[in-house]
């Protein structure tokens, strides 16, 4: 029987899998042309021209699987002018202080 040895999954048994090493290597080339694409332009990029259609999900799977996150751009609100104005009253306010002054902040 197994001889004492501990025996694996057996090969080619199992779902197939839905997107092909070829298509997972295209999936990687798109995604890195454009990092902006959605899901959804992904998923109708690799179903052009094949005989078998991938749903978006599989995508999606594949592209955590891949390591590529989505994130979304975030944007620092800009300076108004009264922040200005406060951070040049304090600047001048503690423009004076003594070095034992400042080592009592932190």
């Amino acid at each position: 029987m197994n001889d004492g040895e501990t025996s694996s999954r057996r090969h080619g048994v199992g779902r197939l899998h839905a997107i092909k090493e070829k298509c997972h290597r295209r999936l990687s080339r798109m995604v890195k042309q454009n990092r902006s694409q959605t899901v959804t332009q992904l998923t109708a990029q690799c179903n052009a021209g094949q005989s078998r259609i991938v749903l978006e999900h599989t995508v999606q799977l594949t592209l955590l699987d891949m390591g590529l996150r989505s994130k979304r751009h975030t944007r620092e609100p800009l300076l108004t002018k009264r922040h200005r104005q406060l951070r040049l009253s304090w600047a001048r306010d503690h423009r004076d202080w003594s070095m034992y002054q400042w080592e009592r902040v932190a």
